[in-house]
């Protein structure tokens, strides 16, 4: 009159428990490749074209007394050189026609440094 015990019906045993761990692989494995490839032409883009910044000058010498300009330009000129450094392309608002406003790089009027450093 004794029964076996059999399985719980709703558990899996053996081999067959851990079936879905290759489907979570292949599917981060897909998600990967997916993402490698639609970055690579983004990629090529950014190396022929490098990000560009408009650079007013002007607006950081509004309001600057006549004595303090040099080394305000002095300092604009050091931003830009460091920016061209970095691999942006930095453009003057005079060379250009029309542009978004999120190009422009927004300076504050400046005043010299009191011990006469730019």
């Amino acid at each position: 009159m004794d029964k076996p015990p059999t399985p719980a019906s709703g558990r899996m045993a053996g081999p067959r428990r851990f079936g879905w761990v290759p489907l979570v692989l292949a599917t981060l494995a897909s998600g990967a490749l997916g993402a490698f490839l639609a970055v690579r032409p983004l990629r090529s883009e950014f190396a022929t074209r490098p990000p560009v910044v408009i650079l007013d000058a002007a607006e950081a010498l509004r309001g600057v007394p006549a004595a303090q300009v040099g080394p305000v330009i002095a300092r604009q000129r050091d931003i830009a050189r460091r920016l061209a450094a970095g691999g942006v392309l930095v453009l003057d608002p005079q060379a250009v026609v029309a542009a978004p406003a999120g190009l422009y790089l927004r300076t504050e009027p400046q005043e010299a440094d009191p011990g006469g450093r730019p």
